[in-house]
This record gives structure tokens, C-alpha cells and sequence, in this order.
């Protein structure tokens, strides 16, 4: 149920205003000038690219099994949650996600993290050989430098270790099912992190919602992680934050943008379509508050735009141009984006 109440969660957020489609591609990441305007819009940035596995099908049964709860129905194509769907979500703990600023590289973090405790516990029985449980070489480099560079064969650093990881599963945020995944995923001596089937088995729930949650744990975590409270941890967690949240073609652009080339100028030397640009300019928008719009639409336009949405409580293009047919679609998108930073 947990997964289910997070993407109700998300519906909502939506306002009916998109598919049933919308949420899987937030969660999924998707990278098109739709769903990332989409994240800055409906203020979804905690969820985007949350789970870059998760499948159609996989999404579709939980969808399915909504509609028959009752919980959200689907009207032309766009899809709203019910007045049973937000009694559902009305005493939810808040998600504390950081999707956008990880994009699945938690997991990274993880399996550095596994792999590091499996060794020094194998290490601290005097048991030199194991096979790893991360099977990724990139990991076992990244571990291998990392411990050559500590006395990680002494009990007194795997002690050091160990009360970090004591300290940090301490952090109040947690809930005890987030603590329960987290140890139970571990491997060690003579010890296998569980699965998620056994986990789902375990705890009486399915392995989507097992995921999740242990996704929320680590962007937890990951939150409460400095170089001065847990220097060894900090270390793991190196290059896991997304610093640059642009794809390719869009940071292309945006240097160009920083090169002084007009938008009609970028769309020439780039061999692409003027509307591919403009989304390139929606996605640094979103990622960039401070990118100078106001050669594309004035303040005044701006606050129109704004004004408009707030009045009538929707963020669709189709609509709010009726009530600014002087503006034009791009412009108005712009607007919707910034608006984010002008009502923030």
C-alpha cells in the first residue's frame, strides 16, 4: 500500500491536469521537455526519477488496482484522485524524497556502502577471501581505493566504522521499517543481505513498496551525511549528488545561451527545431531559477500568466491562452516555470 499512497501522493499534485501516464514517466525520469516542466509546475521534484526501473507493467497494476479501490478515476484521458484517494493520503507522514538531486545514484552510494561493510567484516574475521556481493568493477575500484587509504585491516577503524553507521541510523527522520531494510540489506561475514522477496515475504508487504522505502531511507541519510560528523560515510558518498541536472542538448544549449546566441541563433547552429530550443530553455529554467527569461517575456506578462493559473486554478497551456491569446505557448510555459521562484 505504501507505493500506491505515494503515487496518490503524486496524482494529486497533478490537479487532473495529466495523463495516467504522467506519474510513471516522473518516476521513471523521463527526460522530455514535458515531464521536466512538469517537476517544476506541479512542484514534483522530490519523485522525479525516483525508480528508473520501474516497468509499465509493474506501474499499470498498481494503477489498475487504484481504479478499483475507487481511490482515482480517470476521465478524457486525464486522471484524478477521488475524495476516498486523498482520505487516504490526508495522515501520511510527508515523503522525504530528493529525487532530482539524486537520480537513482543512491544506489551507487549503497553498494559502495555494502560492499565496504562486507569487506571490513570479513577482514575483522581474519577471513582475507569472499566473493563480493557488488558484482560492479567500478564499485570494487572505487572501495578498493577508498579502504587502501585507512588502516582498514585494524579492529579499531572497523569499530570507528561501525559507530558511524550506529550514529547515522540514529537520525530521527527514520522510521523503524526504514532501519529494518537497511540492516537486513546488508551483507557480511558469513551473513547475505536479504532479498526483496524475502524482505516483502517478512514484513507482509510487496517488494515495490519494500523499494521504495528503502529508497526514502538512503535519501535520508544521504541528507544527514558531512564531512565532519562522518568522515568515512562522506567519503562513500562522493559524486552521488547530480550537479548538473541538465541533459546533454540542453546543456549544449545553455552554453551557447551563456555565449550570448539568441534562441533563433542556437536553433541554426545546432541543426535543430526552434521548439526543441525552447524546451532546452523550459529544462534550464526548472534547473536554474536565475537564467535571464526576460528577453523572451516581460514581468508584467509574467505575473499575467501567473495570475491566470491562480484564478483558475489550472496550469493547462490550452486554457490559459484563451485568456491570453496575445502570448504564445512558449511564453507561457516560461511563465508556469519561473512561477515556481515567484510564489516560492
Amino acid at each position: 500500500m505504501y507505493f500506491q499512497k505515494l503515487l496518490l501522493v503524486i496524482i494529486h499534485k497533478f490537479n487532473g491536469e495529466r495523463s495516467s501516464m504522467a506519474p510513471y514517466y516522473l518516476l521513471k525520469g523521463k527526460k522530455s521537455g514535458q515531464t521536466i516542466q512538469d517537476v517544476t509546475y506541479f512542484d514534483l521534484h522530490p519523485f522525479f526519477s525516483l525508480y528508473p526501473k520501474l516497468s509499465k507493467e509493474e506501474y499499470n497494476v498498481e494503477i489498475s488496482t487504484l481504479l478499483s479501490k475507487n481511490l482515482i478515476e480517470v476521465k478524457e484521458a486525464f486522471i484524478f484522485i477521488t475524495e476516498q484517494g486523498l482520505g487516504q493520503i490526508k495522515s501520511m507522514r510527508e515523503n522525504l524524497y530528493n529525487g532530482w538531486d539524486l537520480r537513482g545514484n543512491e544506489h551507487i552510494f549503497w553498494r559502495r556502502l555494502d560492499l565496504t561493510v562486507q569487506t571490513l567484516s570479513h577482514f575483522q574475521a581474519n577471513e582475507k577471501r569472499f566473493i563480493p556481493n557488488q558484482k560492479d568493477n567500478a564499485i570494487h575500484h572505487f572501495v578498493r581505493g577508498f579502504l587502501l587509504k585507512r588502516n582498514f585491516q585494524s579492529s579499531t577503524y572497523g569499530s570507528q566504522f561501525k559507530n558511524q553507521l550506529m550514529l547515522l541510523l540514529e537520525n530521527p527522520k527514520l522510521l523503524e521499517i526504514h532501519r529494518t531494510l537497511f540492516v537486513y540489506r546488508l551483507s557480511g561475514y558469513k551473513e547475505s543481505g536479504l532479498t526483496w522477496e524475502q524482505l516483502a515475504q517478512e514484513q507482509n508487504s510487496t517488494i515495490l513498496d519494500m523499494k521504495f522505502q528503502f529508497i526514502e531511507c538512503l535519501h535520508i541519510l544521504l541528507s544527514d551525511i558531512t564531512a565532519e560528523k562522518f568522515p568515512d560515510l562522506y567519503e562513500l558518498s562522493k559524486d552521488i549528488y547530480v550537479l548538473t541536472p541538465l541533459t546533454d542538448s540542453a546543456s549544449k544549449t545553455s552554453q551557447l545561451f551563456e555565449k550570448g546566441y539568441t534562441i533563433d541563433e542556437i536553433a541554426q547552429m545546432r541543426f535543430l527545431k526552434l521548439n526543441t530550443i525552447e524546451d532546452h530553455v523550459i529544462e534550464i529554467v526548472s534547473a536554474n531559477q536565475m537564467f535571464p527569461i526576460y528577453s523572451f517575456i516581460t514581468s508584467e506578462q509574467l505575473q499575467r500568466v501567473l495570475d491566470i493559473s491562480k484564478q483558475l486554478k489550472t496550469k493547462k497551456l490550452k486554457i490559459i491562452r484563451e485568456n491570453a491569446s496575445d502570448l504564445s505557448y512558449f511564453q507561457i510555459r516560461l511563465a508556469l516555470t519561473k512561477g515556481e521562484e515567484v510564489h516560492g
